[in-house]
């Protein structure tokens, strides 16, 4: 029983102690009210199972006590570095949120502080940064970056946030006056030593590093300026290799076409005038230099046969270029045009006029190419081609402008030109003086140019173009309008005056002149037209320009030479008879009345009757009846005239008073002798053919067929009476 009670105390005894150092242990545990969610010890009033000092509340970071150096002062914040935005790694030891260090370790190895709202350090200006500001650049960067730039006496203008030349300008400045490599831009280097406190300022003395004038911002200037920021702008372009003449302050045609380079090399709107954007690229440093063409070394001998141009290739020939159009294809062949000395001037891309005259002249070099100035197919193969046709003075100048003065192929060229229209008579010597200016003078008031005797652009164009006015349509068109306005009407002696003539109508064919309008006159301007007299618009106005497309007609047809359409003039051109006119009648002396009138109209208009027209048959109109009657193979020749007479005289075939018989004989392959040769000249001044040999042979049988192709006829390369006739009746269908 005493074992039993003794060991019931025992267990009791061991119950008790097993409870008492459960409650000793009790002690030692946290409260679940002093865990913060985030796994870390926070201190508070209560009991703590070891020795312990009071708190310190205080807003600066926690230094380990171990360390004895002096904690480093951390700078104010500068408001013009660009800040970071990463978060700083915290001190080792510290206590934070995100500190992976054993809490329970920093409580027991040093004295715990509380931390109330640390604040992200701020680096310090040497810091460096990845940005990189440069000309363009734009923001609230920029901005502080100027304002600095200021400060430091380097930039003069207002910081609007915007990296342009001037902030350019005073970024080289300041890394030049700083040791930093100048390239105008605003790296990391640049920046840390701009917000840095040994930054230097900027020298008193020290001009601003840009070439603009003073005068900012700038106004717009124009052809006809004049004065010292002309000179500046021209010493500009001078230096940037577009402009070649003198610096004078006047801006004239150089100075606009240099303007003109520079827009299109910098890709700026190309008008001419200096603008803002204009001046503010030319003045700056990122300004493109004048294109200037590889120079060619000269090749040994005098005149080498060009080679076939490397691109484009034959077989991708397939295109067609003409007036208006322009781009990549159009600068190779104007390229080519000027390798080949056709085209003087520098390659613009632009099928203007003077490439069409330049190709036209190529073409009129090979019969087998039509003279249109359309660089096809087949004259594109031709030009690009190995042996093609080379000329040494040009016909036709692009973008380039003549002055007094000058002495180069393109002024032998215009000289030339102004020869085929009739304005220059002496010898084309390539030397612009005081007979080469009259004579552009002249084309330029025929044509309603400026008047100056300068071959400027315009006046260029409009000489090699194809409706460019020669010296005789001016006369005409003078002489016209003395007509009209000379108050003098009447008529004497033997002269005719169509003015008073009135209307005269002959088988529907009714007479036309100078100020009629109407449909008719349009038909009138059409058929003028597809016989190459008239280049003008189909407005159905009867102009200076019928007019004298009409006189020239006249004048290849043997009629009078008027510039008024009256019916022979009409059934001749129109090629057709007057069908509905009365032939049944018989005239004779002693007639009278309309017929009459309209009889003495047309022997008029044939060249055969010059007296006054009345209406009266009389013994000059007798007279004129036989002289017609004898021209044209009719018999009897009695000076009546009867229906047989009537039917051949408003016929289209009325052979006038200075016609030929009209017979030719027929000529082909072999044939020789001035037949020949007449027939190649008619069809070289038609573009048809490029040589006058005298021979009928391969080539004249070529241009025969190309003649008889573009003119309807039967296509047998031999010239018949038919193709003769044609040819050289004025009316023919040139090859362009």
């Amino acid at each position: 029983m005493m074992n039993n009670g003794k060991l019931r105390l025992i267990k009791i005894a061991g119950l008790l102690c097993m409870l008492a150092l459960c409650l000793a242990l009790a002690g030692c545990v946290v409260p679940e009210d002093d865990i913060d969610t985030s796994g870390n010890y926070v201190v508070t009033e209560g009991n703590l199972p070891f020795q312990s000092i009071a708190p310190t509340i205080t807003n600066t970071p926690y230094v380990p006590p171990v360390t004895t150096a002096t904690p480093t002062t951390v700078p104010t914040r500068n408001p013009y570095l660009p800040q970071s935005t990463a978060t700083p790694t915290p001190a080792p030891g510290s206590i934070g949120v995100g500190n992976t260090a054993n809490p329970v370790q920093s409580i027991v190895n040093v004295t715990p502080q509380i931390i109330v709202g640390v604040n992200t350090p701020t680096p310090a200006a040497g810091t460096s940064s990845s940005t990189t500001l440069q000309n363009g650049s734009t923001g609230a960067e920029v901005k502080k970056m100027q304002q600095r730039l200021k400060e430091l006496g380097y930039l003069k203008g207002s910081a609007d946030g915007d990296f342009g030349d001037a902030t350019e300008a005073a970024v080289r400045a300041f890394q030049a006056q700083n040791g930093l490599t100048v390239d105008g831009k605003a790296g990391p280097a640049t920046l840390n030593k701009l917000y840095s406190s040994s930054a230097k300022k900027a020298p008193t003395t020290t001009a601003t590093n840009t070439p603009r004038p003073t005068n900012t911002p700038f106004t717009s200037y124009k052809n006809g300026d004049s004065g010292s920021e002309i000179r500046k702008m021209q010493q500009r372009l001078k230096e940037l290799g577009y402009l070649t003449g003198s610096v004078d302050g006047d801006f004239g045609d150089a100075t606009e076409a240099a303007v003109r380079a520079f827009q299109a090399r910098n890709g700026l709107t190309v008008d001419g005038k200096a603008g803002t954007a204009t001046l503010n690229k030319l003045y700056s440093s990122s300004a493109k230099r004048a294109y200037v063409e590889p120079t060619k070394t000269p090749k040994p001998t005098a005149t080498p046969t060009p080679r076939p141009t490397a691109t484009p290739k034959a077989e991708s020939l397939n295109y067609y270029l003409e007036l208006g159009v322009s781009g990549a294809r159009v600068r190779t062949l104007q390229t080519r045009l000027i390798e080949l000395g056709w085209l003087d001037g520098s390659v613009d891309g632009k099928y203007g006029n003077a490439t069409e005259y330049a190709v036209k002249a190529f073409q009129a070099r090979y019969s087998s190419l039509w003279k249109d100035g359309i660089a096809g197919p087949d004259t594109l193969k031709i030009l690009y081609g190995a042996g093609a046709a080379t000329t040494k003075t040009p016909v036709a100048s692009l973008g380039m402008t003549l002055e007094p003065g000058d002495e180069n192929p393109a002024v032998t060229a215009m000289q030339k030109r102004l020869k085929e229209l009739g304005f220059y008579k002496s010898t084309a010597d390539g030397e612009f003086g005081n007979v080469t200016k009259s004579a552009l003078i002249a084309f330029q008031k025929a044509n309603g140019l400026t008047a100056d005797g300068r071959g400027t652009t315009a006046t260029l164009n409009k000489l090699y173009s194809k409706d460019a006015k020669d010296a005789a349509a001016y006369k005409d068109e003078e002489d016209a309008k003395n007509e009209e306005d000379s108050s003098d009407t009447t008529t004497g002696g033997n002269n005719v005056s169509p003015e008073n003539s009135g209307d005269v109508t002959v088988g529907g064919y009714t007479t036309l002149r100078w100020g009629d309008t109407g449909p008719a006159v349009k038909e009138l301007q059409q058929a003028l037209k597809n016989r190459g007299y008239y280049t003008g618009k189909l407005d159905s106005t009867f102009g200076s320009g019928v007019y004298a497309a009409v006189k020239a007609f006249q004048k290849q047809y043997g009629l009078k030479v008027d510039g008024i359409a009256g019916p022979a003039t009409q059934m001749l051109l129109y090629n057709t008879s007057a069908t509905s006119a009365d032939t049944n009648t018989s005239l004779k002396k002693g007639s009278s009345g309309t017929k009459v009138r309209n009889l003495q109209y047309v022997l008029y208009e044939l060249g055969y009757y010059d007296g006054t027209i009345t209406g009266n048959y009389d013994d000059l109109t007798a007279n004129a009846v036989r002289a017609f009657q004898i021209q044209n193979n009719l018999t009897p020749v009695d000076g009546v005239a009867g229906s047989k007479t009537l039917k051949v005289l408003y016929s289209g075939n009325a052979l006038s008073a200075t016609a030929s018989s009209g017979s030719y004989t027929t000529l082909s392959k072999g044939s020789k002798g001035t037949a020949v040769v007449e027939l190649q000249e008619s069809l070289y001044k038609l573009g048809y053919l490029s040589e006058i040999t005298g021979e009928y042979d391969n080539a004249t049988v070529e241009a025969v067929k190309n003649f008889q192709r573009r003119n309807s006829l039967s296509v047998t390369g031999k010239a018949d009476s038919d193709t003769q006739r044609n040819l050289y009746s004025g009316g023919a269908n040139p090859a362009w």
